[in-house]
């Protein structure tokens, strides 16, 4: 089975309670039926799979999931990525692994706009 997502079709908004108003996802296969995004019954082991968009000099808030192991991928501009007590400066073409029950959290510090790709898988 073939699933298709058209990216300029995505809403793009907050998710206000877990990571602030001034991020904004574009969610294509997760269970946010606010985004009209639906995960298919066929995926298995994926839990989400968005696109971020981190306004120049904010952040997504540190945040943790208990059930979910995550990769960004940077696809636009850069900043500094924190995990646990570490921090480390990223760019496009990086990606990170984001393990479970570990905090985390994406810091803007540039004057351009970031743009993630995020995949979570259940654990």
């Amino acid at each position: 089975m073939i699933h298709k997502v058209h990216l300029p079709s995505l809403i793009r908004k907050p998710l206000e309670a877990q990571h602030g108003e001034d991020t904004l996802y574009q969610i294509f296969f997760e269970d946010f039926p606010e985004f009209g995004a639906v995960k298919p019954d066929s995926m298995r082991s994926f839990n989400g799979f968005s696109r971020v968009l981190i306004k120049p000099g904010t952040t997504n808030q540190m945040h943790v999931h208990e059930d979910q192991e995550q990769v960004y991928f940077v696809l636009q501009g850069e900043g500094v990525i924190q995990i646990g007590d570490e921090k480390t400066d990223v760019k496009a073409g990086d990606s990170i692994f984001l393990p479970v029950n570990v905090p985390h959290g994406f810091v803007n510090n540039s004057k351009k706009l970031v743009i993630l790709l995020m995949i979570g898988t259940k654990v």
